[in-house]
């Protein structure tokens, strides 16, 4: 009797030591099967979805491809593939924040100054300086949207004084300045107040973009009389 314990035993041992490999064969098979039957049914295998993009394309992704040749930059070659870079960073780094530099700005041009004005065909530009331009790609996607903020001003301030049609009866002449790229008369508390916003707006970008601590650290603790972080060269602030 003892004999025969034993060996039923030794038996039951044998089969629960098969029974995982015979599950694994058994896995083994079904997925051989299922391969083989998409295969000829046509269809790609499940796992091919992982490795495309299937979403549907966001409104700001489709404007992508616009951004480089509707926005005017002008300069030698590096001064126009810093820009170019700076501005891929500010696209990575926050679309939305990107497109309303981009509504802002016409035209980026390498000049003796960093500045922003409005040419003569009434655009609004942002000046940059090589010194400030090369400095860094972080730095140079600061410098674009400090000026972006001051365009922002600018035209939010020329739609506030946009011409109000006379009452019916009454003439009233339209007067328009005969040099747009006049500056606009500011109080020095409100030049200051200007800049300071603008400079905050650029650290934010310098943060996301990727700027280094000592380069962050000169627009944070900016003196609030010093305009040398925004601006430079030969410039009259607006």
């Amino acid at each position: 009797m003892e004999e025969a314990g034993h060996g039923s035993f030794s038996g039951t041992w044998k089969i629960l030591v098969f029974l995982p490999l015979l599950a694994l064969a058994a896995a083994a098979l079904w997925l051989l099967f299922r391969a083989r039957t998409e295969e000829y049914s046509g269809r790609e295998p499940a796992a091919a979805p992982l490795f495309r993009e299937t979403r549907p394309e966001s409104p700001a992704a489709r404007e992508r491809p616009k951004y480089l040749t509707a926005l005017d930059i002008q300069g030698p070659p590096e001064f126009k593939s810093q820009v170019t870079g700076a501005l891929k960073l500010i696209w990575m780094a926050d679309r939305d924040t990107f497109l309303f530099i981009r509504n802002r700005l016409y035209s980026i041009r390498n000049e003796s100054k960093t500045d922003f004005y409005m040419d003569a065909g009434g655009h609004p530009v942002a000046a940059i300086s090589s010194a400030h331009a090369l400095r860094s790609m972080p730095w140079c996607a600061g410098i674009i949207a400090h000026q972006a903020y001051h365009a922002h001003v600018r035209l939010s301030t020329k739609k506030k004084k946009a011409f109000t049609p006379p009452p019916p009866g009454l003439e009233k002449q339209l007067r328009v300045a005969a040099n747009p790229m006049i500056h606009e008369k500011v109080s020095l508390p409100e030049l200051f107040e200007r800049e300071k916003r603008a400079s905050e707006f650029q650290l934010r970008i310098m943060e996301g973009t990727g700027a280094s601590r000592s380069e962050l650290r000169l627009v944070r603790d900016r003196d609030p009389r010093d305009f040398s972080t925004g601006h430079d060269g030969n410039y009259s602030p607006e």
